[in-house]
Formats: C-alpha cells, sequence, structure tokens
C-alpha cells in the first residue's frame, strides 16, 4: 500500500513570503523561527522554476538533513546532491568533494548543499579564465539561498568576502533568518550589502558606520564600540524596506511556549568559593585523591572569569586549555533528573561546555535514563521524531539552527543558557515551531548568586533590538496589492529545474 504524501499547504503568511521572493530577485526573509521558511522558499522555487542549479549555503546540520528531509516529506521532484556528504551521509573526503566541485559543470539542474564554513573553499576552487582585467570567473549557480543568514554578519570573514566574488554572477539570492541582529544593528550591514551590493547602507562597514553610528567607547585612540545615531535605527529600517520582509506567525494557535526558570542552590561554602574567585580571579582546588598537588585556576581577564564563573554555576571549571576539569558540584544534573522523570515524553538538553556534555552522559546514565549527545546526522534527527531517544543533548552553536525536531518532544532544558541570542532562539525554535502539537515547556535552570542571573537579562535586551528590526520590515495583508504590483520587468528565463 503506497502511502500519499502530506498535503502541501501555504498559511496565510507564507502565502504572502512566497509571493515577496516571486517578485523580488535579492531579498531578505526575516521570519521568526518556526515559521516555515524552509517549505516556504521551495513552494516558491516550484512557481518560479528557476533556469541552472540551486545552491543553498547553510550551517551544517541545516545543509546535511533540513532541506532534504522538507524535499521528502512534501514529495518535490527536485534532483538533490549534497556538497559536504555521499549518499550515506558520511563526509566527503577533501579529494572527493574537489570532484564533485568540478562535477557541477556538467550536472543535469540540480539543488546543492554546502555548509557556510566550507562556502569559502567552494568559491576558491571554481574555474577562472583569462587574466587581468580579462579575468572571468565561473560560477554555476544561478540561484543562492544562504539560510541562517547571519553567518554571514561579520564583513572581514572568509565566507562573506567569497559570497562577494560570487555576488554578480548570481541572478537570485535569498536570505533567511530570524535572528537577523543578535548581537546589535551592526550585523546587518554585511547581510544587506549580499542583496544589493551596498546601495542601501553603504559599500563598506565604515561607510555604515560613519552613517548611522556614533563611537560610544575607545582603546589607545580608535573607537572600539558604536552607538546608533538619534533616529539612525528609522533610517536603517526604512532604508532597506524594499529588500526585506518579515511576518509574525500569527496563524498558529499554539499557546506560547511555556518559560519556566528554575532556582538552582549552591552549599554556602561552594557560594563562599565561587565568591572568592569571583573577587580574586584565583581559586585553589584540591588535589581529588590523597597526595595530588593542589590545583590553582587563575582567570587571566574579566572575559575569562565570566566564563569560568559560567562554568563554576553549572557544576564543573576547566582547570588547563586542554579541556580537563573538575566536577565543583551536581546540582543542576539532579533537577535536570528530576525534571525528566516528571516529564511525559521525550526532553532536550541544552548545553554549552563539553564538561557539561561529559558530565550529563555520565550521571544521567547512571541514574538510568537513556541520554544521547547529538551527532549532526539525518538519522539521529529521524529517531528523535519517532520518539526513540528519550533525551538528547544538543550544543546551540552546532545543532540549534534549522532543525525540525518539533515531532519528537515538547520539553526543552537549558542547563546553560547562552550569551547568544541566535543561540537562544533558534535552539527554543527546534521544538517550538509550526507542527508542533503539544504546549511547549522550557526549562532554564538558573544557579542562584552567580552569573547565571544576568543571561536572562542580557538576552532579553537583545531580543528588545531584534524585535524592533522585525517589526519594522513587517509586510501584513493589506500589503499584497502592492507586492503584486512591484513586478520587476526583467524576470528571468525558467527552465524544468524543478
Amino acid at each position: 500500500m503506497t502511502v500519499a504524501p502530506p498535503e502541501a499547504t501555504l498559511l496565510p503568511h507564507q502565502q504572502l513570503i512566497k509571493q515577496y521572493i516571486i517578485d523580488h530577485p535579492h531579498c531578505g526573509i526575516f521570519l521568526g523561527v518556526g515559521g516555515g521558511k524552509t517549505f516556504t522558499v521551495l513552494e516558491a522555487l516550484k512557481a518560479i522554476r528557476p533556469a541552472g542549479h540551486i545552491l543553498i549555503v547553510a550551517p551544517v546540520n541545516i545543509a546535511r538533513s533540513v532541506w532534504l528531509n522538507e524535499i521528502s516529506k512534501w514529495n518535490i521532484p527536485l534532483r538533490t546532491r549534497s556538497l559536504i556528504t555521499n549518499e550515506r551521509d558520511k563526509l566527503l573526503s577533501r579529494a572527493k568533494r574537489l570532484e564533485r566541485y568540478q562535477e557541477v559543470f556538467t550536472d543535469p539542474p540540480t539543488m546543492y548543499f554546502i555548509n557556510q564554513d566550507l562556502f569559502h573553499d567552494l568559491v576558491e576552487n571554481m574555474p577562472t579564465t583569462g587574466k587581468g582585467r580579462n579575468k572571468v570567473f565561473h560560477w554555476p549557480f544561478q540561484t543562492v539561498i544562504i539560510d541562517e543568514s547571519q553567518g554571514f554578519r561579520n564583513g572581514s570573514s572568509r565566507r562573506f568576502k567569497a559570497m562577494k566574488q560570487a555576488r554578480p554572477a548570481i541572478l537570485r539570492l535569498i536570505e533567511l533568518t530570524g535572528t537577523p541582529v543578535p548581537n546589535g544593528h551592526l550585523d546587518l550591514w554585511a547581510q544587506v550589502y549580499l542583496l544589493d551590493e551596498g546601495l542601501a547602507l553603504g559599500t563598506s562597514m565604515t561607510a555604515y558606520k560613519e552613517r548611522f553610528f556614533l563611537p560610544a567607547k575607545f582603546v589607545n585612540g580608535r573607537p572600539v564600540k558604536w552607538d546608533l545615531r538619534p533616529g539612525a535605527k528609522e533610517e536603517i529600517y526604512a532604508s532597506i524596506a524594499h529588500l526585506v520582509m518579515s511576518t509574525e506567525n500569527t496563524s498558529l494557535e499554539l499557546e506560547p511556549a511555556i518559560i519556566q526558570d528554575i532556582s538552582i542552590t549552591m552549599t554556602d561554602d561552594e557560594l563562599e568559593a565561587y565568591n572568592d574567585f569571583k573577587r580574586n580571579l584565583v581559586m585553589d582546588l584540591a588535589g581529588e585523591h590523597p597526595g595530588e598537588p593542589i590545583k590553582t585556576i587563575v582567570a587571566k581577564n574579566k572575559a575569562v572569569l565570566v566564563n569560568k564563573l559560567i562554568q563554576f554555576a553549572a557544576g564543573t571549571l576547566y582547570t588547563d586549555d586542554k579541556h580537563n576539569y573538575r566536577v565543583i558540584h551536581d546540582h543542576k544534573i539532579q533537577m535536570c533528573d528530576y525534571l525528566i522523570r516528571n516529564t511525559d515524553g521525550p526532553v532536550l538538553i541544552g548545553y554549552m561546555f563539553r564538561s557539561d556534555r561529559e558530565e550529563i552522559l555520565d550521571k544521567l546514565t547512571k541514574a538510568g535514563h537513556d541520554v544521547r549527545a547529538f551527532d549532526g546526522s539525518r538519522e539521529m534527527v529521524r529517531q528523535w521524531n519517532a520518539g526513540e531517544v528519550p533525551v538528547m543533548l544538543l550544543h546551540p552553536a552546532s545543532a540549534g539552527p534549522g532543525l525540525n525536531l518539533q515531532d519528537g518532544g515538547n520539553t526543552l532544558i537549558w542547563y546553560t543558557l547562552p550569551h547568544a541570542l541566535d543561540h537562544y532562539i533558534q535552539l527554543n525554535g527546534r521544538i517550538d515551531r509550526m507542527g508542533q502539537k503539544n504546549q511547549v515547556t522550557i526549562y532554564r535552570l538558573l544557579t542562584q548568586g552567580t552569573h547565571d542571573m544576568r543571561l536572562p537579562v542580557n538576552l532579553k535586551s537583545k531580543a528588545m533590538i531584534q524585535q524592533g528590526l522585525l517589526d519594522a520590515v513587517f509586510v501584513d495583508a493589506e500589503d499584497v496589492t502592492a507586492l503584486m504590483g512591484d513586478l520587476h520587468a526583467d524576470h528571468f528565463n525558467m527552465a524544468d529545474a524543478l
């Protein structure tokens, strides 16, 4: 018996986004996490029918699984090929990857996938002909989609410079992100530059800063911190309104996720040791076994100190630069054990440090739980969504963006909150997204009297900045007529690539 694929149905806000993509060859879709960006773009591509190859540039786990899973789920007739892994989802060797780069020029129309870290390698290995002013760069991907475009926010990075080189040969560029300004408005310039090559916000970061910002802090006579000029925020939003679209996900009937902060209490001795370390930047740890010498831990500066204080609050402390660590306490692990035992269904645990992962795996396994660390594979995504993984550990930097995990569970425990807003939003959005059938609960474990207590405040402050941008470029149903009237006269020739 053949099971029919699920019916592809776009929600009203997705219909708007689809039309916007069709009408705007170079655009940014700044859609909140969990809004179904991948599915919507695929539907737009079906309508556009772009000629030639399509390249998806994304964080590695998205490039390895998310798009392929959506294509399979909706039975979309697309030829796909990865420039990261083989057909068995094993990483390609360097030689095999270079071979695939060259095969692109003889392959039929295909959707290719490459991770953001390897994008510069792809560009550097594209052929060129001629010399000097007659040198021609050959780029075979007419359509490029940058998924999680905030990964290109650094205008000095190799990946940005590589995309800048390829940009003139790209006929259609789509940027997707739910977190366009995770660290403030300076993050915006590079992403917008790739859309219009500098027309809206300037051709350089220096020009962008001089136009919209004032230096707020100097070191050795050089500005190292910038604040927006009065009125600059509104001017930035107005300048990019024709390039980017955002919409709130108002069509979902699910209640917002329940976020519950759980207080973790250290003993008086542990808290005293924490405060001594915070004041003096030095801590002496007795040997774990008789006769072992005292281990002295030194925080060389305040930045190092903050990380070590967060480690301390979580229960471990690195003792050297080789990831050796000492266990200080296990209060958060005990709370994880309690929450898992009192949760109906699988649980995700977000962690920040390798020492946390090792201790969680060890202690919770000994407590009788089936705990596994996410390995980035499509198979593990399938196992989770099938309910075969009771407890899964994820690091937001490597496993957060784009993964569809809403079918496997609806509970997330933040063992340690991150500094980065995009890491926080993205990992929450793995289960709090379209398709989730149950109320989502997010627990945040916060150790009282420690730096943990500052992290929710910092994240909220950054979120307010980002939400301002998303709201400023909001497009609602009344804008459909305007969008339809803004069709470009130079639509490209469309082949049967889809």
